[in-house]
């Protein structure tokens, strides 16, 4: 059919093709209106709908990697518990919170301390929401008028909630520390309200899971610590992130519910055990769990530690601290350190009582400073390997006499170190500093400054008084005793006035065992992979190689002459430790060292003189294998009825053991094992 024409022959479109047209653009005008309609004035309301419906995926925890020591013996697991979590989501009104808070505290028993510690600002926070009136009249109309900002009139409130209305809420302790937490995280990830639900709490929440929406009971890990007793504070613990450092943790990933490394080993090896979270999807309309996507446990360590060696030196501290009732002035301490030399790995780290000494507290180490001195002396050419000096008791204006345990008469440096001689080390202090005993009246100030600035840029290189390195998230340099009195650069010679580490003592004896190289101590070995099968390793992801600080600015030679002086410790016919080291199956060299100390009594508050006893060494003298420094702390002098000699003892028998578990390995067993076998 044609296109009707109209008389002058143009072509006409009908009417019902022009009523069609008019037709279709009234529909497009009407879905370009509802279009518009929805973007522009439900826009916001759909948006809200589409994020409270449809699937919501929330992230859960995975565990932590494990620890194992040097001999792939597993140290510290996981053990499976039950978590309490709400996932708290923005149409959930206060009163709907409160409620779900007020139920769940009849089935849950909440941790005292908790309880007693409940921050003033999250019971001031509750009370707003649960006294909404009362809440409102702290206003006046003149704050209202006066102040714009919403956050500044809350603060107000806040600040005008009394301790009366404060104490209202006594009875409700345990439902204001449930919502704390349930308010605490973000919106739609699950929030950790209790961890390790017991069965019978487990099973009631179970039974009531359908009348609390958005709480669920998930899988989870607690850390435990296999060695706690042998081995109680390096591992670190586990815990909330702390609030000092939660923007640092939410840059890198962290949710504010997560559970990170709080101290020590856990904390400074946080990035390689964490683990990678699994994953929750679910129908956001519905309270029921949808699909679960496992997460994988963080990267195992393998430590320097040996266990059974920690073990062993445990138990010999125990032992003698213990059989010397009376020796200590306040509380019984005693510290020791074992490294291997040429590697920097730390094979055990004890403690009587409190292993975290051996890296936060420092002493005055006495002669074990010694062969650093002597060292010092030959390099800067105050002394040489024909020096003799007379040792006899010094008397310097202005400072105490100093002698010798008695006159040893003429010494050269390897009878000042295998007889410690107080006198010889003296006598090189006052050499640097330009003093020429029996004639100078004074001191050069100039000089003796440089004296002492001489000393510890050398005693630094061994890693006395300056950091360590070692693998930990902090640690002690020890106490500078400054440089105003000229007499104390003699103290400082041999022992009696800068304080050291047992850490840094261990660094500076192993430094001289491998011939001036000073190695980063390491507490681990290795970064694996996580394993399915416990009982073996994964793939090495990280190898940590021996680490080399720096090479002390000494000699060879006057390293090998210091080394010869502290063979003579252990086994010349005058060695101070050579009664300790009789008939042993290796051949060790050392120093003893006894610092002269004066402290407050505690309960009398009298000052009482003591010493500090200590030992270091190294064996087998001709390839070092081990190093050890121990460290027995404010003792009784022996006149007094302390016991002398407990750090000799304590350092012959841990070499022992360490030959020992050479040559006969043992079955070792977690000190709780061994409390349930008995």
């Amino acid at each position: 059919m044609g296109v009707a024409k109209n008389k002058g022959g143009k072509n006409r479109i009908p009417f019902r093709l022009n009523l069609l047209f008019f037709a279709v653009f009234i529909l497009f005008s009407a879905l370009i209106l509802r279009l518009g309609f929805i973007q522009i004035v439900q826009g916001d309301e759909f948006e809200r709908e589409l994020e409270q419906t449809s699937s919501e995926t929330a992230r859960i925890d995975a565990p932590r990697g494990l620890m194992y020591d040097r001999n792939g013996e597993l140290v510290v697991d996981n053990e499976l518990v039950l978590s309490l979590t709400y996932t708290n989501k923005q149409n959930v009104s206060d009163d709907d919170r409160i409620h779900i808070a007020t139920e769940l505290s009849k089935l849950i028993e909440v941790d005292e301390d908790e309880l007693e510690n409940l921050p003033e600002r999250d019971q001031k926070d509750y009370w707003l929401v649960t006294h909404p009136e009362e809440a409102n009249n702290l206003l006046t109309q003149e704050d209202r008028n006066s102040i714009e900002d919403d956050d500044e009139l809350y603060e107000l409130q806040l600040n005008r909630i009394t301790e009366d209305q404060l104490d209202e809420l006594d009875e409700e302790r345990e439902i204001i520390a449930i919502w704390r937490e349930m308010t605490s995280g973000y919106y739609n990830s699950p929030q950790r309200i209790k961890k390790g639900l017991s069965r019978d709490e487990a099973h009631s929440i179970s039974e009531r899971l359908d009348d609390l929406p958005g709480v669920d009971i998930l899988r989870d890990a607690n850390r435990e610590y296999l060695y706690e007793d042998a081995f109680p504070r390096f591992f670190g613990r586990t815990g909330p992130i702390p609030r000092e450092n939660l923007d640092e943790y939410l840059a890198k990933g962290y949710d504010r519910s997560d559970e990170v490394g709080t101290s020590f080993l856990e904390e400074h090896y946080e990035d390689a055990m964490r683990g990678i979270k699994g994953e929750i999807s679910n129908d956001s309309k519905s309270n029921d769990s949808g699909e679960e996507s496992n997460g994988s446990r963080g990267n195992d360590l393998v430590l320097s530690v040996d266990m059974a060696l920690q073990q062993e030196v445990e138990t010999i501290i125990d032992e003698e601290v213990d059989s010397s009732p009376g020796s200590f002035i306040n509380n019984k301490e005693a510290y020791v350190v074992m490294m291997e030399p040429q590697t920097g790995e730390i094979l055990s780290v004890s403690g009587y009582a409190d292993h975290l000494g051996t890296v936060s507290s420092s002493f005055e180490m006495g002669s074990t400073v010694k062969p650093a001195t002597v060292m010092l002396g030959l390099q800067t050419g105050v002394i040489n390997e024909n020096t003799i000096v007379e040792d006899r008791t010094l008397n310097i204006p202005y400072t105490p006499p100093i002698s010798s345990v008695s006159n040893l008469g003429p010494v050269n440096y390897l009878t000042a170190l295998e007889r410690s001689s107080n006198v010889f080390m003296a006598h090189i202090a006052m050499e640097l500093a330009g003093y020429n005993y029996g004639v100078s009246q004074s001191w050069n100030t100039t000089q003796y400054n440089e004296a002492y600035d001489t000393f510890r840029y050398y005693f630094d290189q061994f890693g006395l008084g300056s950091e360590t390195r070692v693998d930990l998230p902090s640690e002690s340099t020890g106490i500078n005793g400054g440089n105003t009195n000229p007499g104390n650069l003699l103290y400082l010679s041999f022992g009696q006035f800068d304080t050291y580490t047992p850490m840094q003592l261990a660094q500076y004896v192993s430094t001289i065992a491998n011939d001036g190289y000073r190695m980063k101590p390491q507490f681990v070995k290795q970064i694996r992979e996580a394993s399915a099968d416990k009982s073996k390793l994964g793939a090495v992801r990280k190898q940590f190689e021996p680490t080399v600080l720096n090479r002390v600015d000494i000699d060879s030679r006057y390293i090998n002459m210091a080394q010869q002086g502290m063979w003579r410790v252990t086994n010349g016919n005058r060695g101070t430790a050579r009664s300790y080291f009789n008939n042993t199956d290796y051949t060790a060299a050392g120093k003893t060292g006894t610092a002269e100390i004066r402290i407050r009594q505690e309960g009398s508050g009298r000052l009482v003189d003591g010493n500090n006893q200590a030992f270091i060494g190294y064996a087998p003298y001709d390839d070092p294998e081990v190093a050890i420094a121990v460290i027995v702390p404010y003792v009784y002098k022996d006149s007094a009825g302390g016991t002398s000699g407990i750090a000799n003892t304590i350092a012959r028998r841990s070499l022992d053991a360490y030959f020992d578990l050479k040559e006969d390995r043992p079955d070792i067993e977690p000190s709780d094992m061994e409390e349930e076998m008995e």
